[in-house]
């Protein structure tokens, strides 16, 4: 007789070549396995089709991996094969067929695998095999495994038994594993394409903020997002820049990467007002201390602070930078003393803002070359990218500023915080308007203005040329041709005129406070030209604008005692004789024109009158601790404002301190607290509108004119908090009356073309101005004027456009969907939809960084900024449940990935090779570097892989002119080197692809 029994484990003969001869003679099948997968049904599909089957799946008590995974996992590696994509729609087709049934069987039970053929009307006819294997490739062809396999009719007729009482207990489970199988034969809709490509992108922050972590409990939902994607990021870059929206909380979340970063030394450097108040306050609550030092120590002690910190027996572990928008001038001390501390520290930094750009693109860029290199782009140095982006933005075309926030910047909008953090209620934003008639005459000052001499500028342009810099932080006799000096001359008294011009919208008393200050100025420095032959110019240190010191500071004429502290300087303004009268005639006139301007200045103040009478009648209608702030930028109509109002609960608020009710004088930050309970009025400069939380107010009030709309969204900030009881917030803004307004908007669109044409000719583009003296387009101001409240949400949108994030598209996905829909979304899947060009969008992961890919096949060209790719698939629902046929697709599949594989290898190649030296500086410093003997060479090699900080370059560079190379390389190269050896080493490019959707402008 026949055998009826034998071992089969794949190694002579293959279980599936059995099966195959033996199950062709059955009639009817049964299997049951734990796993089942596309080319395991391959390998026997012969013995199968147009057979009743009954598969049930159970589950191995051992196994954690689902019978879906391994699907999965088989997708995944023959996704590239169109051959595999076949079979799987065969196998589709097959478990349609009514004869075809599958259970599942919900506990463990089985460890054994069974496959039973029966051929003959009695159920002990066939062939019985049981063992090891699973219906997949790997258990019938691939892998050693142990099956039994016998004929014996009482052997099938137990196995039969056994397998009718199993299928009984399991229940019915065909819809859903052919849903699943489908899942990959049949079209999604776009829509849901997108939110898987979005979903994956934020997973890991979306799963943590899950997560039980102690220090999390105390955050919002948001906030714990926040804490999450900045600690990838500080892992990564060994920095991030936090811009959440203003008022989600922002130190809350740095005080959460505080205690990641326990025990080592944390700094946090904040304004004075805001680290007596947020941050002590927010501190007591997490209970976490940190040692801190306040901004303002940083601009008036740089050197001292720096020596202060870098205590090489206990290195700071992380710096934390609030309101890192005060640092975005590289040509401030508080700029060049950070930098240094960054350079010389191994400390991650946290820059916390939410208005990265104030006034030019150029403001995010020296924030984040604080702590990147200039090649953390792959492709394009980081320099480059802000440059070419800041023409555009320039020109008032649509920047897309994507690849850089995406990868430096954690910014949640408050559309997702909302979102995330269903408690959190926000004020509504209203827009008031305050209209009053304008006490001067603009055009009279305006002439008499322009027909001052200013020769002071004249002399510091021509004898400081080596000495100030423009705000970009560069030396104006390296940055600039002498023929050009004459123009920048005329630049810088141009600025000037603007920034009076300013000061006297603001108040007339500031006005007059800067021509008294300016006249006294001019008296002792004519006489020092007179008695000694010496220039004392306007302004010693820093920027060559005087007037756009430092944010508050009034431009304060230096004592001529301090000039002649330096000896070198005195030397530069050395004047000759001819000088000296050229100099005396030009003070003597500006002094009588300063005369006149005071003549032309009426007595009455109609601006400030009519801002009483709107206090008068809205501040007794306010209850409890309600309470006005007025918001200007200068300290002296701050402080004129205090003495001309009466109101029992008053407070002033400036730079140097506060003062209460009755003149009393205090801390700043116990101004704050009194408001805060009292309510009332409080007057105050912007140093206010930076951190501090004082939802209790209702009212914000600008009392200038708002030349930069931005500081209207900071100060706005103030009061529009997670947490403010009140319902709407009133933003109001001053304008004079109508016809006066728009008089005054022309002469000021003549001045700025007129500063336009000389600018040009100087060839110095706004990025190196700093600051714009005045906005080049009013017409968000006029829209302002006129309470349209499209201009303030026009103005979120500007503000939000560097937090307009994919994550806002899947907030809103979120709030249709919810979570569940989104986490539910199987891996691979695609999509069809109609466009305007033929193309194919597909996102991969490679384990770290997700990769959004728009391929078009029109011309060779690829899209890879999410806000562009969402703007594409955006809004489509339909398309769903059409049969995908993947002939000509997966060829396309297979090159986006291909492209996105030789791209990646490129960068990395690109990363890793030194491209020759940078810059001018940089060759200087390298070439006297090498000539230093030993140490110098060794120290130059060293400055080679580390030359692309910008800030190390220019802190190098300063010390080689001052003759002090040598050592300051000493101290500042090697710990660079320490952490650039962190560069990780290069790993093969795994992708997995996420999902697709194909574009085409015919229908499919």
């Amino acid at each position: 007789g026949h055998l009826t029994a034998k071992i089969v484990d794949n190694r002579k003969e293959v279980l599936a070549e059995v099966l195959k001869r033996e199950l062709a003679k059955a009639n009817e099948i049964m299997i049951a396995t734990a796993y089942f997968n596309i080319r395991g049904w391959g390998a026997i599909k012969e013995a199968l089709v147009g057979k009743p089957l009954k598969l049930l799946l159970g589950k191995e008590p051992t196994e954690s991996l689902k019978w879906e995974d391994e699907i999965l996992k088989e997708l995944e590696e023959n996704e590239d094969d169109p051959e595999y994509f076949k079979l799987l729609q065969e196998v589709v087709s097959y478990f349609g067929s009514p004869e075809v049934e599958v259970r599942i069987l919900e506990m463990p039970f089985f460890h054994g695998k069974a496959y039973l053929g029966i051929s003959g009307p009695q159920e002990a006819n066939g062939v019985a095999v049981v063992g090891s294997s699973n219906f997949t490739y790997a258990g019938l062809v691939k892998n050693r495994e142990l099956n039994m396999v016998g004929t014996d009719p009482l052997a099938v007729q137990q196995l039969f038994d056994w397998f009718q009482e199993a299928w009984k207990m399991a229940r019915d489970f065909k819809e859903e594993f052919l849903s699943m199988l489908k899942n990959y034969t049949v079209t999604w809709t776009p829509l849901e394409v997108l939110a898987k490509a979005l979903y994956e992108s934020y997973r890991e922050g979306l799963e943590q903020i899950e997560e039980k972590e102690k220090i999390l409990e105390k955050l919002y939902p948001h906030q714990r997002l926040s804490v999450v994607e900045s600690r990838l990021k500080l892992q990564r870059w060994g920095g991030v820049l936090i811009a959440d929206s203003t008022g989600l909380g922002k130190t809350r979340v740095a005080l959460a990467l505080a205690h990641d970063a326990m025990p080592n030394r944390t700094l946090l450097i904040a304004p004075k007002s805001v680290l007596e108040t947020t941050w002590r306050e927010e501190m007591r609550k997490m209970n976490i201390q940190l040692e801190s030092v306040n901004s303002e120590m940083l601009s008036s002690n740089p050197e001292g602070t720096v020596k202060k910190f870098l205590d090489p027996e206990n290195p700071l572990g992380l710096i934390i930078v609030d309101e890192a928008h005060q640092f975005r001038h590289p040509s401030t001390n508080r700029y060049q003393a950070l930098a240094e501390l960054i350079n010389r520290s191994p400390a991650d930094v946290i820059l916390l803002t939410a208005t990265p750009v104030n006034t030019s693109l150029m403001d995010l860029y020296f924030l984040l070359s604080l702590y990147l290199p200039d090649r953390a782009l792959e492709g394009e140095s980081l320099r480059g990218y802000f440059t070419s982006r800041q023409k555009e933005w320039l020109k008032g075309k649509p920047v897309n500023m994507d690849e850089v926030l995406r990868r430096f910047v954690v910014r949640i909008s408050r559309a997702f915080a909302k979102e995330l953090s269903k408690e959190v209620k926000f004020p509504e934003r209203k827009l008031l308007n305050i209209r009053y008639s304008l006490p001067f005459d603009p055009e009279k000052i305006i002439e008499a203005l322009g027909s001052m001499d200013f020769k002071c500028y004249d002399f510091s342009v021509e004898k400081l040329s080596g000495k100030l810099r423009l705000p970009n932080g560069k030396i104006i006799s390296e940055a600039m041709a002498s023929e050009k000096l004459e123009q920048l001359k005329v630049l810088v008294k141009m600025v000037v005129r603007i920034n009076l011009l300013k000061r006297l919208e603001s108040s007339l008393e500031a006005f007059r406070r800067s021509l008294n200050r300016m006249e006294g100025y001019l008296e002792r420095a004519a006489k020092y030209a007179k008695e000694k032959g010496i220039f004392i110019p306007p302004r010693v240190r820093g920027e060559v604008f005087w007037l756009i010191g430092e944010e508050e500071e009034e431009g304060e004429f230096p004592e001529p005692e301090e000039v002649l502290k330096y000896p070198e300087l005195v030397e530069r303004c050395r004047l000759t004789p001819a000088e000296v009268e050229e100099f005396l005639r030009g003070c003597e006139k500006d002094r009588e024109k300063i005369q006149e301007l005071l003549r032309l200045l009426p007595e009455r103040d109609t601006k400030l009158e009519r801002v009483e009478a709107w206090v008068e009648e809205i501040l007794p209608s306010l209850t409890g601790n309600n309470g006005i702030i007025i918001f200007t930028q200068y300290a002296d109509t701050a402080r004129y404002l205090y003495e001309r109002f009466k109101h029992p609960s008053l407070f002033l608020v400036t730079g140097e301190g506060a003062r209460g009710p009755q003149g009393r004088r205090m801390e700043e930050a116990e101004g704050v607290e009194e408001f805060r309970k009292r309510g009332g009025l409080m007057v105050s400069t912007d140093i206010l509108s930076t951190g501090q939380n004082l939802q209790n107010a209702q009212y914000v009030v600008n009392y200038d004119f708002p030349w930069n709309p931005v500081i209207l969204i900071q100060r706005a900030g103030r009061v529009d908090r997670i947490g403010s009881p009140h319902p709407v917030v009133y933003l109001t803004n001053l304008f004079p009356e109508e016809d006066t307004l728009e008089r005054f908007l022309g002469l000021m669109e003549k001045l700025y073309r007129r500063l336009e044409a000389i600018r040009s000719t100087v060839g110095l583009d706004a990025s190196v101005l700093g600051e714009e003296p005045i906005p080049k387009d009013f017409t968000l101001i006029r829209a302002l004027s006129k309470e349209d409240h499209e201009a303030l949400r026009f103005l979120e949108t500007q503000m939000e456009q560097f937090t307009n994030d994919p994550a806002n598209v899947l907030a809103e996905i979120l709030r249709e969907k919810g979570k569940e829909w989104l986490e539910k979304l199987p891996y691979g899947i695609g999509s069809f939809m109609e466009g305007e060009r033929e193309a194919l969008f597909v996102a991969f992961t490679d384990g770290k960084e997700i990769h959004w890919r728009l391929r078009y096949f029109d011309k060779p060209q690829t899209e890879t900024s999410p806000v562009k790719i969402i703007e594409i698939l955006k809004g489509s629902e339909n398309g769903r449940g059409e049969r995908i046929d993947y002939e000509k697709l997966v060829e396309r599949l297979r090159l986006v990935k291909l492209e996105l594989i030789e791209e990646m290898e490129r960068k990395k190649i690109r990363q890793r090779t030194r491209g020759p030296l940078g810059g001018r500086k940089t060759r200087e410093i390298y070439e006297k570097l090498s000539h230093l003997g030993d140490e110098g060479e060794k120290l130059a090699a060293g400055f080679r892989e580390v030359c692309d900080r910008i800030t190390l370059v220019n802190q190098l560079y300063r010390a080689m002119k001052e003759g002090r190379l040598l050592e300051e390389a000493k101290r500042v190269i090697p710990p660079l080197l320490e952490e650039s050896k962190t560069l990780p080493p290069a790993e093969e490019i795994k992708l997995k692809r996420i999902c697709w959707c194909w574009i085409s402008p015919h229908k499919k």
